[in-house]
């Protein structure tokens, strides 16, 4: 019978650890044994044949050896490392039934140092001769090698050098097939490299990997668990708009698909769900989607072979081109942060407000390919339009603060970046007048740089509109306006500047809209002839002043005669005269109309965006001529919409929502000429 026996070793003179193990397998029965009231033995042959071997990287070792013929009661090993002296390996004696032994110096034994071991059996305290030594060198600490995971494209893997000394490194990929596997080097994977994505594997097949490090003549290896090879996906996805269509193309690299799908999504939505539109052969390398509403899609292919798992394209997105029937405008795709409110410099750069809604004054003003953030000390609330860019791009903000705690007075305060960082003033002190329909205050910036503001302050009537622009000596003018009593009640304002600098102001006091001018420092004010309009707190008030004595004013008015629809009326006043009034469009629902009007440095071309119910609307007016452009679903959010310095409109709407703040869809249709 044969027994296992696990001892623990004494320690080695300076080199060897407490706990080093020596474990032996028995193989034979007998031997002989021997009491402490044993007579005298005679002379006892030594162990032969002693042969040392690693058994296990980095210091495990295997000792094998022949057996005495004379009896003995047990056996003595004894080693040493390097030039040390030898030691005892153990406590007591080994029994004399073993024939081989396994002993482990150690994880924290030097790389690729000999160990030397020799042995001798004992009767009674009597010790017969040793036997020959015989050594064996440590090998290297062995590597770790992970899992491998197959994705798209192909194979991860990822493995960790143990070893302090190697020098060397080989990486292979074992493919197997059926019931063969071939090794083969990776020799692009050079010594210092730990991870690896394999694209070259043949597609289909079962991969493992084997890690291997050397230094001279001494190596150590892993290997990894196999992972089936993905198949490889189409490549090179383009996606041309069309007129409610898309063309796409691409490259099918891979040997073993059998057909391709096309799949679609409705949106820019960063996690979209795309359907199967079609199947196509391998062979084909271009698909034309016909018939599509106009709009914004995503799009990817699947490489298919049964068995095996679809192999996916990255994604594509893509924006319709507008029906050729209006302003010829092209859109592009881009890829911003989250904003509330964005604003476009002359030079194309992009100006951002904090996240959509969240409530935090701040302006981030680009800088390389990132944004730099301000935020006013103490602000509360934004006025509106949050902020503007002047004529040399540096951003403008109006915002209030809080004056004393408990109260509602605020400060009014203006913001403003120039060459030496941001500047701030306070314009003036009031108790606003809130409302959810209406914008407490409101500013603009004129040609010159300077700053326009109006405001609504308690109790929110008529005659409570206040006006603010800074004087030629700095300091800051504030007065009401003409005509403005309680006979009549505030509905709707606007403020509104010519490219002279003149402010403008409309007023919507429900039946009545008033047109108010300042020139000189003094106000006038005049009545639109708008029969019939009617301007709340929630109706649409939009104008542009193109001179002082020319503006147009755009208000809702139902329909004439009445049959629940509502129409936008335009109402222009040229060289001092009011032209008779002209319908731009008709909507349904009570003052349904919601949009975004903006107008040239002139006010001599404007342009508005609308939702309706067959889609966003673009109308831009050149010369008394309207156009009109189909430009996709709904905005997500505020759309930016405005004149570059070529005097051409461009439109950008938040299209979707992104992986991240700071990645969001936008979809920037651009006036071309």
């Amino acid at each position: 019978m044969s027994d296992v026996f696990i001892l623990y070793s004494e320690v080695l003179v300076r080199v060897l650890m407490a706990g080093v193990l020596l474990v032996a397998l028995a193989t034979a029965c007998g031997g002989g044994g021997g009491g402490n009231n044993a007579a005298p033995a005679p002379a006892m042959d030594a162990p032969t044949s002693l042969a040392a071997t690693l058994y296990q990287a980095p210091g495990q070792f295997k000792l094998t050896w022949t057996r005495p013929s004379t009896a003995f009661d047990g056996y003595e090993f004894e080693g040493h490392q390097g030039t040390e002296a030898f030691a005892k390996l153990h406590t007591g004696l080994i029994p004399n039934t073993w024939l081989e032994a396994f002993y482990d110096a150690g994880s924290s034994v030097p790389e690729l140092t000999s160990f030397t071991f020799r042995l001798r059996v004992m009767r009674g305290t009597t010790p017969s001769a040793y036997s020959n030594e015989s050594a064996a060198r440590v090998g290297l600490f062995t590597p770790a090698i992970g899992y491998p995971y197959s994705s798209a494209g192909g194979i991860s893997i990822a493995w960790s050098n143990n070893s302090l000394v190697a020098d060397t490194l080989l990486l292979e990929r074992g493919t197997t097939l059926g019931s063969t596997t071939t090794w083969s080097s990776i020799p692009s994977v050079h010594f210092g490299s730990t991870t690896w994505f394999d694209q070259n594997a043949t597609e289909g097949a079962a991969c493992s990997y084997r890690v291997t490090y050397s230094k001279g003549q001494d190596s150590a290896q892993a290997t990894s668990y196999s992972v089936s090879m993905p198949m490889v996906a189409p490549a090179q996805l383009t996606a041309t708009p069309l007129v409610e269509g898309v063309r796409l193309t691409w490259q099918n690299p891979s040997q073993v698909a059998t057909e391709v799908a096309i799949m679609r999504a409705s949106g820019l939505d960063a996690y979209s769900s795309p359907q199967q539109v079609a199947l196509v052969s391998t062979g084909t390398t271009s698909y034309t989607d016909n018939q599509l509403a106009t709009g914004y899609y995503t799009y990817r292919l699947e490489n298919r072979k049964t068995g095996l798992t679809p192999a996916q394209s990255a994604m594509v997105q893509v924006a319709t081109l507008s029906p050729q029937n209006g302003a010829s405008v092209t859109p592009t795709i881009l890829t911003l942060p989250q904003a509330g409110v964005l604003r476009r410099s002359s030079l194309g750069a992009w100006f951002l407000s904090g996240p959509y809604r969240n409530g935090t004054v701040t302006v981030r003003v680009p800088s390389g390919s990132s944004w730099i953030d301000y935020t006013p000390p103490n602000a509360q609330l934004w006025a509106d339009p949050y902020f503007l860019l002047d004529s040399q791009d540096r951003p403008h903000l109006v915002y209030s603060r809080s004056v004393v705690q408990g109260t509602q007075e605020v400060a009014l305060m203006h913001a403003w970046q120039d060459a030496t960082g941001w500047q701030n003033e306070e314009i003036a002190r009031r108790t606003l007048y809130s409302s959810s329909a209406l914008a407490s205050c409101t500013f603009a910036l004129d040609a010159q740089d300077r700053l326009h503001l109006l405001w609504l302050k308690n109790p929110g009537g008529l005659q409570d509109l206040e006006y603010a622009v800074k004087g030629a000596d700095g300091a800051w003018i504030v007065e009401g306006l003409t005509g403005m009593t309680s006979a009549y009640s505030l509905g709707n304002y606007k403020l509104v500047l010519d490219p002279t600098g003149q402010p403008h102001v409309l007023v919507g006091a429900w039946q009545n809209l008033f047109h108010q001018v300042r020139s000189g420092g003094v106000w006038t004010m005049e009545s639109i002839p708008a029969n019939n309009a009617s301007v709340g707190y929630y109706d649409f008030l939009g104008g542009v002043a193109s001179g002082p004595a020319a503006i147009t004013v755009f208000v809702n008015r139902a329909h004439q005669p009445y049959d629940g629809s509502y129409d936008l009326m335009m109402f222009r006043k040229e060289a001092g005269a009011w032209l008779p009034e002209e319908t731009v469009l008709t909507t349904t629902g009570y003052s349904s109309f919601s949009g975004t009007l903006a107008s040239n440095k002139t006010g001599t071309r404007f342009g508005l965006y609308y939702p309706t119910a067959g889609g966003s609307m673009l109308r831009v007016w050149t010369s008394g001529t309207w156009t009109t452009s189909l430009v996709g679903p709904s905005s997500y959010g505020t759309p930016l919409l405005g004149f570059d310095p070529l005097d051409k409109i461009f439109l950008l709407v938040p299209a979707g929502y992104g992986s991240s703040n700071s990645s969001y869809p936008y979809v920037l249709y651009q006036e071309q000429p």
